[in-house]
């Protein structure tokens, strides 16, 4: 009986003010940082004035006040160290509530109620020679709790930590969002129900792992904390040692990811278990998806996690570097970094799946080049795919790409080396079953307008920084700083009637207008303003738009060294040419061939690194181009 008692768990209702006289409050490492939302304080706010206000009363009397209804807070945990308690569970309200307190406290003070100002600082702080130590205690908050309570801003910078700059965030939150009908006559009695009315049940546990049980059951399942806060607590329950020192790694680590895109620290999690860990199988990724820290619990072995050891190090030798190459990749996904370009192009598509693929492929100790290079690698045969699919009108959805991501998966976890990726990948792309022949007949459809664009910003881009020119496939693609969108342009303008002898009817010549031959890229604005012009007319505004555009017309070969050297160093004088009077079914059937060798010409496999040689060689390029692609990046002779 007696161990019985002793194992019960018993709860106990204290009061704000109880809670914060006379007792201080530190937070386990396993803690999540502090990150509630501005939302959160703002419903916090409206549940505590909301119920205040309904029962307050300017003819009341303060003592009237002991009389209005409660309002509970919710439970906590904590166990006893010396000195202290340590919240196990509840840290995010004890926060926000001592920021609210240093609000109000100021506000007192304003409104010269001194002595409700210096019981709610006998409550936010205690003072030991000078210096203040905060009833919630942790020692990276106290410079920036005391500049707040001394009624200063404190400097954030991208060096702050994250829990300090929410915090900073949160106490403006509480300055501009508390209710202005609080500031008045009704502010000591909303302080005086604050401290006395508003409750939260303790729950005492005996020590750190009693404590880490009621935290786990409290909050099954992430109904209250995010996987990503329960994966952070079980990593480190779970580490033998240096948990002060794996909790600062992992902090920075949530950190550096966070600034790139709120979702990143989470999707970076579920994109390293499916590409290193787990199974292939769509129902695991889906419970991935769902409680990725689930996962982690059920299947320590499957990543390593067999003693104390390998969770210190999974922490600093696993999840830290792999984090790092993972913003690079994030990064590279907004916008073209030099030598992760195919990154960029398969984000602009929207095939996330690449990331998984990619983390798949490198190592957490992998040097920086190889890093670099088994990524492009991943990433070019992405692109390749999608363009050969684009080209034959093949689906792009996720599940009809869903064979090709599972069954690489689990061959590139074994690809040590890039030599590895690279082979595996060479093979790979033998088995593909579309080249770009569909080309011949390509064209746009109500379905594809997507990736018309795709192909024509990455022709376009291809000839212009072959020449020398700046590149501006972001700006081409709808990603780029300048903000211009650009359109699909249509050669032969809507109008059916000076095109009736060759087409013969208007069905075939809108199937004629569409083929991708008789399209090019431009500025919305300027494909607005001549779009219904004839093309003799057409081809003078193409002159000072981009090169792919500008090819059409005559002067583009004249004095154009770059131009002429680009078409020798690809074999391209056969097909380039210029059209400076009519362009018709001819003209885009050359135009056509033109388009499908620059496309063989981008997504050339050796040209991309890969030892598979091209596919489907189209039969207008002249017979030495095989050769030249095997070393694209050599100069032809300058021109005389």
């Amino acid at each position: 009986m007696a161990k019985q008692t002793q194992e019960r768990i018993d709860g106990r209702g204290h009061s704000v003010r109880e809670l914060f006289t006379g007792r201080r409050y530190g937070l386990e490492h396993y803690q999540r940082e502090y990150d509630w939302t501005r939302t959160h304080v703002t419903d916090l706010l409206n549940d505590l004035t909301g119920r205040f206000l309904e029962q307050w009363n300017p003819d009341h009397e303060r003592s009237d006040v002991a009389d209005y209804r409660p309002y509970f807070l919710g439970p906590f945990v904590t166990y006893p160290v010396p000195g202290m308690s340590f919240l196990v569970d509840g840290q995010q309200r004890f926060t926000t509530l001592l920021l609210l307190l240093i609000r109000l406290r100021h506000l007192l003070t304003e409104a010269e109620e001194h002595a409700g100002a210096a019981v709610l600082d006998n409550m936010i702080c205690t003072v030991q020679y000078g210096v203040p130590t905060f009833t919630v205690h942790v020692d990276e908050r106290e410079p920036a709790l005391r500049q707040l309570r001394a009624g200063r801003e404190y400097p954030v910078t991208e060096q702050t930590p994250l829990a300090v700059r929410n915090m900073c965030q949160r106490y403006r939150d509480l300055f501009e969002d508390l209710p202005t009908g609080l500031r008045g006559a009704a502010l000591p009695y909303f302080v005086d129900w604050l401290l006395e009315r508003v409750f939260l049940v303790e729950i005492s546990a005996r020590d750190r792992d009693h404590g880490w049980e009621i935290f786990e059951s409290m909050n099954d399942r992430g109904a209250r904390l995010t996987p990503l806060d329960l994966l952070k607590s079980f990593l480190l329950s779970r580490a033998d040692k240096d948990h002060s020192a794996l909790n600062a790694v992992w902090r920075r680590t949530i950190s550096a990811l966070a600034v790139t895109d709120d979702q990143a620290p989470g999707d970076f999690v579920k994109t390293v278990l499916r590409a290193r860990y787990a199974p292939t199988d769509q129902e695991t990724a889906e419970r991935i998806n769902k409680a990725f820290h689930e996962w982690v619990r059920q299947n320590p072995d499957a990543m390593g996690l067999a003693r104390p050891r390998d969770y210190r190090v999974f922490i600093r030798d696993t999840i830290r570097p792999l984090a790092d190459r993972y913003r690079m990749l994030v990064e590279a996904s907004a916008a073209p970094v030099r030598g992760f370009e195919p990154v960029f192009y398969n984000a602009a598509n929207g095939f996330d799946k690449q990331l998984t693929l990619i983390m798949a492929a490198i190592g957490p100790n992998d040097t920086d080049a190889a890093f670099r290079e088994k990524s492009r690698l991943v990433a070019a045969f992405c692109d390749l795919l999608l363009a050969r699919r684009m080209a034959n009108y093949a689906s792009l959805t996720a599940n009809d790409l869903a064979v090709y991501i599972s069954g690489l998966i689990m061959p590139l976890r074994e690809a040590a080396t890039v030599d590895d990726v690279r082979t595996l990948l060479s093979v790979e792309i033998n088995k593909i079953e579309h080249g770009f022949a569909g080309l011949e007949n390509f064209g746009l459809r109500s379905d594809n307008r997507k990736q018309v664009r795709y192909l024509l910003s990455r022709m376009t881009g291809f000839l212009e920084t072959g020449c020398g020119q700046p590149d501006l496939i972001a700006d081409y693609l709808g990603f780029g700083p300048s903000g211009r969108p650009y359109e699909i342009e249509h050669i032969w303008a809507d109008h059916f009637g000076p095109y009736a002898e060759e087409v013969g009817t208007p069905e075939r010549f809108r199937s004629v207008r569409n083929r991708i031959g008789a399209l090019l890229l431009l500025p919305k604005e300027i494909n607005a303003a001549f779009r219904d012009d004839p093309f003799s007319l057409k081809a003078e505004h193409y002159r000072a738009q981009n090169l792919l555009a500008k090819s059409l017309h005559p002067l583009c070969y004249e004095r154009n060294p770059s131009f002429r050297r680009f078409m020798l160093r690809y074999g391209l004088t056969e097909l380039f040419r210029p059209y400076p009077h009519t362009f018709g079914i001819t003209s885009i059937t050359e135009r056509q061939r033109l388009y499908r060798t620059l496309c063989e010409l981008i997504w050339d496999p050796v040209r991309l690194g890969f030892t598979t040689t091209r596919t489907e060689p189209s039969p207008a390029v002249p017979a030495r181009l095989s050769a030249v692609n095997a070393n694209a990046e050599r100069e032809a002779p300058s021109e005389p």
